[in-house]
């Protein structure tokens, strides 16, 4: 018999935080939880390192008939206990615990085209990602609507680096 999960409000405009599991980012993922705060979004912790080479981090119609649909594109608390996924369920409590409505979502895709078309889908306005990330600045290129990349253009959502400190 399948688990039942408790599904939670967590709709509406959002902010994104580029995270990884464990406990990296956590100065990127504080600077997120105040901004959603005081704006009242959505915090979508984007774990950027979920999907491996050989695996998806969601299961998919092969692994289990019907779950294609079982999962939406913001994963709740629920949902990643689900999965297995503690470490991803921790900073979303620590999140709320903080004063942010937070979610996650485990990307199949890697590299930031995917992070800029989630962010694109998902009504952010504002990512934010480490300082040190060398490739922030291909993100702020293609949520800013580069020749390529005139999909995704989407007025608005600016990327703001965040210091890790030493």
């Amino acid at each position: 018999m399948a688990a039942v999960r408790q599904r939670e409000d967590i709709s509406g405009p959002s902010v994104i935080a580029y995270t990884t599991e464990g406990e990296g980012q956590r100065e990127v993922r504080r600077a997120a939880q105040e901004h959603a705060r005081e704006h009242g979004c959505v915090l979508l912790l984007y774990t950027a390192d979920a999907g491996g080479i050989l695996s998806d981090p969601l299961p998919n119609a092969i692994d289990a008939e019907g779950t294609e649909q079982e999962f939406g594109d913001r994963l709740g608390l629920a949902d990643l206990e689900y999965l297995g996924r503690s470490d991803v369920a921790k900073q979303v409590v620590e999140s709320r615990a903080a004063g942010a409505r937070a979610a996650a979502w485990l990307p199949k895709d890697r590299g930031m085209a995917a992070l800029a078309e989630y962010a694109s889908e998902q009504d952010a306005h504002i990512v934010f990602l480490p300082s040190r990330l060398p490739i922030a600045d291909e993100l702020t290129g293609l949520l800013g609507g580069g020749k390529d990349t005139a999909e995704l253009k989407r007025a608005g959502i600016q990327v703001q680096a965040v210091d890790e400190g030493s």
